[in-house]
């Protein structure tokens, strides 16, 4: 789950950067991603592409640059870009999308932009790939005992930690490709303009 210093700078100038080890795992993986700002869906679109995940993992706050829990009235924007995000998650093979909705997800909303996914109203779990998924939209909604792989976003003050051959993924600090047949996880960090898109998440921990 390492990083390189230089991958948030590559995401300024290009987008997500994708280790060529990465793209080799084509297909075999599931994709996590949490917190995402309208700003970041041609960059997963792009992802998409180059990886064709078997499963996709969202774990909230799908159009994260609209803060319905802060503004109700802005619901018709935000159906318009999950209307942007349900295209920027098709891949040609079709991947299976899996989503816990967040604080600042419209669930009717959600069920109805994406009709052929599977859909948890803040958290639950779900066997993929033939490996157990632990999903919340925060760390604390993890339910008990913790699974194989533990995915959750919201919180900034959160990292990625493996303990006892668990994983604990925080989705909004990167894009996790995980790989269950090789039990190996990989972290690419987005690109450097995601925090702005968040409208200052970081500082203001929303």
């Amino acid at each position: 789950m390492e990083k390189n210093w230089w991958m948030p700078l590559y995401g300024i100038l290009f987008g997500i950067y994708v280790p060529e080890e990465v793209r080799e795992l084509k297909g075999d993986v599931v994709m996590h991603i949490a917190d995402t700002p309208s700003t970041v869906y041609g960059a997963i679109r792009r992802l998409v592409k180059v990886l064709s995940p078997r499963w996709i993992v969202h774990t909230g706050d799908l159009a994260d640059d609209v803060k319905l829990e802060l503004s109700p009235a802005e619901l018709p924007r935000y159906r318009s870009k999950l209307e942007n995000l349900r295209r920027a998650l098709e891949g040609d093979d079709s991947p299976g999308l899996v989503i816990v909705t967040g604080n600042h997800d419209n669930e009717r909303a959600v069920r109805e932009m994406f009709p052929k996914s599977i859909v948890f109203r803040e958290r639950g779990r779900i066997e993929l790939c033939g490996e157990g998924f632990n999903l919340s939209h925060d760390r604390a909604g993890l339910g008990d005992p913790p699974l194989k792989y533990n995915l959750f976003g919201h919180e900034p003050s959160r990292n990625d930690f493996s303990e006892q051959g668990r994983f604990f993924l925080n989705g909004l600090l990167g894009v996790h490709i995980i790989s269950p047949s090789l039990e190996k996880v990989y972290c690419l960090p987005y690109p450097g303009y995601v925090d702005d898109g968040r409208l200052g998440r970081r500082k203001r921990g929303l």
